[in-house]
């Protein structure tokens, strides 16, 4: 089975599949305080932290073999939106930080652990996820997922 996770600096979706392409199990962390403004740093990256390594136990206790991580880098970096709370979302966001300690987290649960392109995941979970019955992030890691057998 395998599990794509969709990173976002407030919420963490995840998606297991199995060889099929059939969804064996949905979960999502949130944190939406971590984005306000005069929330502490290192309380939100332990509280993130904290996040990814419930969901890797749970993927673990259910039989995943294999983890996709969206390749953050490979994402543009927005720096000027119209909206303030977007802008602080993207600039208060460490992904380099949380993409490498998801993948030595998964390494000690013995995944197999792939960094996947990110590209159109969240416009195809537009599209996917009325249908399927998930929002957009959770049917963008779904879609991440979904991309190791093709």
């Amino acid at each position: 089975m395998i599990a794509g996770f969709d990173l976002n600096s407030d919420r963490i979706n995840m998606v297991i599949v199995d060889e099929l392409g059939v969804i064996r199990g949905v979960k999502t962390e949130r944190f939406p305080e971590v984005t306000s403004p005069g929330f502490p740093r290192g309380k939100a990256n332990t509280l993130r932290l904290r996040a990814l390594a419930k969901l890797l136990d749970y993927a673990y206790h259910h039989g995943v073999g294999i983890v996709l991580f969206e390749d953050l880098e490979r994402i543009k970096k927005r720096r000027y939106t119209r909206s303030k709370s977007a802008n602080r979302k993207i600039t208060r966001f460490p992904k380099r930080r949380l993409l490498e300690r998801g993948v030595v987290m998964a390494m000690k649960y013995g995944f197999k652990v792939y960094l996947a392109n990110p590209a159109c995941t969240s416009k195809l979970g537009e599209r996917l996820g009325k249908p399927l019955g998930l929002d957009k992030h959770t049917a963008s890691a779904y879609i991440l997922a979904v991309r190791a057998f093709t």
